[in-house]
């Protein structure tokens, strides 16, 4: 038996306080994947609306890291599984329900 996940993507700029202190900012690309086959469209809709709340913002400190990212995006939309990815950085986040 197969499992199928369907993804949705959005990008995420925003600026956080380091643990050293000092405000900076990234650009992430946010994978959100539902079970099943729900309306890719919808739920990149969901997606983009949720990131929309943050773009271009400071993150709020419970949200500086993008495990944290990730497990707020599982709270709030969802998903069972979601990538937080720096990709100019090479650095990548995965966090499943």
């Amino acid at each position: 038996m197969t499992e199928v996940l369907t993804g949705a993507g959005a990008i995420l700029q925003v600026a956080h306080t380091s643990p050293d202190g000092r405000l900076h900012g990234h650009t992430y690309e946010i994978v959100g994947w539902w079970a099943g086959e729900p309306c890719a469209l919808e739920m990149q809709t969901q997606l983009e609306a949720w990131v929309a709340k943050f773009d271009h913002d400071e993150l709020p400190i419970n949200m500086s890291r993008a495990e944290e990212i990730g497990r707020a995006a599982i709270h709030t939309l969802g998903c069972v599984a979601v990538d937080v990815n720096r990709p100019l950085e090479r650095i990548y986040a995965k966090v499943a329900a």
